[in-house]
């Protein structure tokens, strides 16, 4: 498998589970994270990806490590 396409799904997956969790809509997190819908959109779709700034800021919006937005399941919450 595309190390690539592997990384931006297992993001995009994260990205949408996390958004689920909180139960805000796309708008809503943009909102929260001062982006555009059609951006969150992209990363949910894994068009994009955010830059590191935005995933660290969206780890600290949903308490969880970089690591877990990244894909890492064995690392979640932050302590």
């Amino acid at each position: 498998m595309n190390v690539d396409y592997e990384i931006r799904t297992k993001i995009m997956n994260t990205l949408i589970e996390c958004r689920k969790e909180k139960g805000i809509s796309q708008k809503e997190l943009a909102q929260l994270v001062d982006s555009k819908e059609t951006t969150v959109a992209s990363w949910e779709q894994g068009k994009s990806l955010p830059s590191i700034d935005m995933l660290y800021r969206l780890s600290q919006y949903y308490n969880k490590t970089m690591n877990y937005m990244c894909g890492d399941r064995d690392d979640c919450d932050l302590r």
